[in-house]
């Protein structure tokens, strides 16, 4: 099958085996994929993620860098073919896909982090046949956002905000902007959003934020204050991987203030425990379903999202390329002089071109304006 492989720094279609399809698993057909802040890490930072890996011991985000890799775990895909005991799922239906899947001796592999099991910046690609969602009465296209918004909704849910909260959102890329969707949905009383980018504060207004700011210019947490009662406690999602910018967070919240780091900074941080102890700061890192969760509860959390209109997907994917313009796509996701105005890249492997493109130039219809 023909993919956009990754090896040694470099992006080329070309073909890429595909592993053969064993009990309880399925073949698919990549839809959409989603250019996630996890495969840039892994592209622009590979040793440090690779340690970061080691270090944790979670092979799902272990691969050889010396031999190639097809990444991409955030994409929908209709299914071609079942394997044996493949009975969940039916040839022709679309899903959006939950990327880990179990080879024949049981060992776990994260699909578009390993060598043997290609991601979605592909035209076929072989996944287990259970936990998937169904993608009903929602464009296949725009689906692939949803796992950085259930990523952003995983965040937000985890720092307790109730009805009436207040919150901060550090960094409005796909999953900051996941954040902002699911703090307004909980009915959050102010919502304020950090980011350089003025495209991104933009779509986070109309995602639901109360105010988006640029960090350079004014200080979040001061605008924060500015806004609320005395007293009020903050809900704070990190979905930035700024460096430095958790440790300046704990100098400049108030007491009692709950963070969940959701953006995965690969470089190390200083910080100093006992002054975070002493305001009884709360700091919880996020990724995938919470402890004891059967299912991944956030992605079903931002499916409901997407069903009920809470935001307009086609707001936040900013161009569209084929797997000829992986190399450009992920170059333009990465910040220069602070920020980028792109936000999310879907890679559509039906679609013949190196180019990014507008919605309306990939044929997939003018995009819809913008908040003002």
């Amino acid at each position: 099958m023909r993919a956009a492989i990754y090896h040694r720094g470099e992006f080329e279609v070309g073909d890429f085996p595909l592993p053969p399809l064993q009990a309880g698993q399925m073949r698919v057909r990549p839809i959409a994929n989603g250019i996630c802040g996890t495969d840039l890490s892994a592209w622009a930072h590979t040793d440090d993620f690779l340690a970061a890996a080691v270090e944790t011991g979670q092979e799902l985000y272990r691969f050889d860098a010396k031999q190639p890799v097809v990444f991409g775990h955030e994409f929908t895909a209709e299914v071609a073919e079942l394997g044996p005991g493949a009975d969940e799922f039916s040839v022709g239906q679309k899903l959006f896909v939950l990327p880990a899947v179990f080879d024949d001796s049981g060992a776990m592999h994260g699909i578009g982090f390993s060598n043997s099991y290609p991601g979605g910046m592909s035209t076929e690609a072989v996944v287990m046949a259970i936990m998937h969602v169904p993608l009903d009465g929602v464009d296949p296209v725009l689906a692939a956002t949803l796992e950085p918004i259930a990523t952003g909704t995983n965040g937000a849910r985890r720092t307790g905000l109730s009805a009436g909260g207040t919150a901060l959102v550090t960094g409005a890329g796909p999953v900051g902007l996941g954040a902002v969707v699911e703090f307004a949905a909980a009915g959050a009383s102010t919502v304020v959003v950090s980011d350089p980018s003025a495209k991104r504060r933009e779509i986070a207004l109309a995602y639901g934020a109360t105010v988006a700011v640029d960090p350079r210019e004014k200080d979040p947490v001061e605008v924060w204050r500015d806004l609320v009662p005395a007293g009020s406690r903050l809900h704070v999602v990190e979905a930035s991987g700024a460096p430095g910018l958790l440790t300046g967070l704990l100098g400049s919240v108030p007491p009692y203030t709950v963070i969940a780091v959701v953006g995965g900074a690969t470089e190390r941080e200083s910080l100093r425990p006992i002054s975070a102890v002493m305001k009884n700061i709360s700091v919880v890192f996020a990724s995938g379903p919470a402890h004891g969760e059967i299912r991944y509860e956030a992605v079903w959390r931002a499916y409901e999202h997407l069903r009920e209109g809470r935001y307009d997907p086609a707001l936040m994917v900013t161009a569209y390329t084929g797997l000829a313009g992986a190399q450009k796509a992920f170059e333009a996701l990465r910040p220069r002089d602070g920020a980028t105005d792109q936000v999310k890249i879907l890679i559509l492997p039906d679609l013949d071109t190196d180019e990014l493109l507008t919605a309306e130039q990939a044929g997939y219809g003018p995009a819809p304006a913008t908040h003002t």
